[in-house]
Formats: C-alpha cells, sequence, structure tokens
C-alpha cells in the first residue's frame, strides 16, 4: 500500500499560501517528460481544496500550454470565479519555472436528483474475458517501449485491459475507435473528489491514440509529432474506480495536423459516468523536425 500512498499524495499537492498549491512531479511518460493527465489531475486537485464540502467537480476545460518537466515542481494558482448557492466556479494555472504548463477552469454543483436518460454502450466485451495489459510485457519489448510498459503497468495504480489490441503497439490500420476497461489495483477511498481526480488522470490515457489508428502503418515507418493540445471532460454520476469502467472512444475527425477524440465511461451497471473530449496534434515531421520525443502518444 506504501505505492498507492505515494502515487496519490502527488496528487493531493501541499498547500504553500492561500490558493496556491504545489505538486510533486514524479511520474513521467518518457525522457524528461511528464504524463499530462499528470498536471491535469492536479490542477483539478487544486482547484477541489478551495470549493466547499459536498461540491464536487462536474465539468472542466484544459488547455495544454507547455509539456511539464521531471526535475522541478510545478505551482497552481487558484482563483475563485464563483461560489453561488449551487455552484462554484475555478481557474488554476499550472506554471514550472515560471513557465505556463497548463490552465483549467472547472464548474462545481451539489449533488441533486433531476430527470435521467444516457445513451447506452454496444458491442462490449466484459473485462473478465479480456487480456490485462500486463499480459503484454512482450510486445512492449520488442518493440523498445519498456518504459512505456513501466509507466503503464510496473508504476501505476491502475489495471487495463483492452478489447481490441492496445494501441501501444499496434501496427495496423485499422478504424478510429477503441474500448478499454480500466479500475484501481489497490481499494480506495469512495471520496468523490479523489474518484474525479484519478478520472482525470485516466482520461488522457491512450485518448489521442485513438486518432493515430487509421494511420499506424505510416506511423511505423516515418517520424511523427503528437501533442494534446485541450482537453474537456463532463461527470454525469458518481463514480467508484474500485470497479472496472469502460472507456468507450472514437475519433470523429482529423484535418490541418489536428484531431479530435470523445470517449464515453460506464460503469460496470452500464450506466454512462463521465464524457470527455480532447483535441490534439497530428503532424507528420520533416527530417530536419525530428526531435527524441516525437512518437508520443
Amino acid at each position: 500500500m506504501a505505492f498507492l500512498d505515494d502515487f496519490l499524495d502527488h496528487l493531493r499537492l501541499d498547500s504553500v499560501a492561500a490558493d496556491h498549491f504545489q505538486g510533486e512531479t514524479r511520474y513521467m511518460i518518457a525522457a524528461n517528460h511528464i504524463y499530462g493527465g499528470q498536471v491535469m489531475s492536479q490542477a483539478l486537485s487544486a482547484a477541489s481544496q478551495t470549493v466547499a464540502e459536498g461540491r464536487y467537480c462536474h465539468n472542466y476545460a484544459v488547455q495544454f500550454l507547455r509539456g511539464g518537466r521531471t526535475d522541478a515542481p510545478i505551482d497552481f494558482w487558484v482563483e475563485r470565479v464563483k461560489d453561488g448557492r449551487n455552484f462554484s466556479v475555478r481557474r488554476v494555472l499550472a506554471e514550472q519555472g515560471g513557465k505556463k504548463l497548463l490552465s483549467l477552469e472547472g464548474s462545481f454543483h451539489i449533488e441533486a436528483d433531476g430527470l435521467e436518460r444516457q445513451q447506452h454502450c454496444d458491442n462490449t466485451v466484459g473485462p473478465e474475458n479480456l487480456r490485462d495489459l500486463a499480459s503484454y510485457k512482450a510486445d512492449f519489448a520488442a518493440r523498445n517501449q519498456m518504459g512505456l510498459y513501466d509507466f503503464l503497468v510496473t508504476n501505476n495504480i491502475l489495471e487495463f485491459r483492452c478489447q481490441e489490441m492496445p494501441s501501444y503497439i499496434e501496427s495496423r490500420d485499422r478504424p478510429a475507435a477503441q474500448k478499454m476497461w480500466v479500475r484501481a489495483k489497490y481499494p480506495l477511498a469512495t471520496d468523490q473528489n479523489l474518484q474525479r481526480i484519478l478520472l482525470a488522470y485516466i482520461s488522457d490515457h491512450n485518448f489521442l491514440r485513438t486518432a493515430t489508428l487509421p494511420y499506424r502503418s505510416q506511423i511505423e515507418i516515418k517520424p511523427f509529432q503528437f501533442a494534446s493540445l485541450n482537453h474537456a471532460m463532463w461527470i454525469h454520476r458518481p463514480i467508484n474506480l474500485n470497479h472496472w469502467h469502460l472507456f468507450d472512444v472514437t475519433s470523429p475527425n482529423a484535418y490541418g495536423q489536428r484531431s479530435q477524440v470523445m470517449g464515453h465511461f460506464y460503469n460496470e451497471s452500464g450506466e454512462m459516468v463521465a464524457t470527455a473530449i480532447q483535441e490534439g496534434l497530428l503532424k507528420a515531421l520533416t527530417a530536419d523536425e525530428v526531435v527524441p520525443f516525437s512518437n508520443t502518444v
């Protein structure tokens, strides 16, 4: 459980002063670059710590401004935009070494009863009938991606099961859609602030990769640059990541070096608990543009 505590500590942040928080940068996805979902979830954590008890995030929107490094902490500055009878709004700016990494604006709402309906997910295979991502270790090794494997499996409190070949190791062109189950490896508190912060962390996992699936044969032979540009999430129902959740993702559009992906999270009962949308850069690089950190999604 020490690993779980360590993982959660970097999401909770330290309070530096009123509306000023600081976070560790322990978990990298490659080279010296921080996983964008970490900074996003930390920004949501900072906002959540300034909101009255009983109000939980139902929507946030993020602009990714610059990639973060692993060798310095990140400061989170919170602006209290609104505190109304039912809603609170917070704006967060994440900075590292004086450089802006990310901006987040989130809205928080009291739990209330109301009208209810949802879209259902079709053609789904249950997680008990799918391979754990850990079982693909040899495939990651064959592609010289053990650093990515360690990030996704060894150093992660989450476990994943993909309905199709995991996009991390996919080499065939296929439609821009994928289904992935996720849950926590260790028992988690059911506090909704924590659960929603973790869902923010998860929502950047394997998301933008969906847009690359029709072009995997090209990506195998030429360098591409990938980067998340913006991200938004709507949280519809309470979350409990102690149980399996399905992330059903499609990419409806790609144009002008930008691609969009959309995903819905469903719990084991088939209830839609959240919706996420992300736009990312997908750019074929020329020889003089190639950098070591190109193929990152």
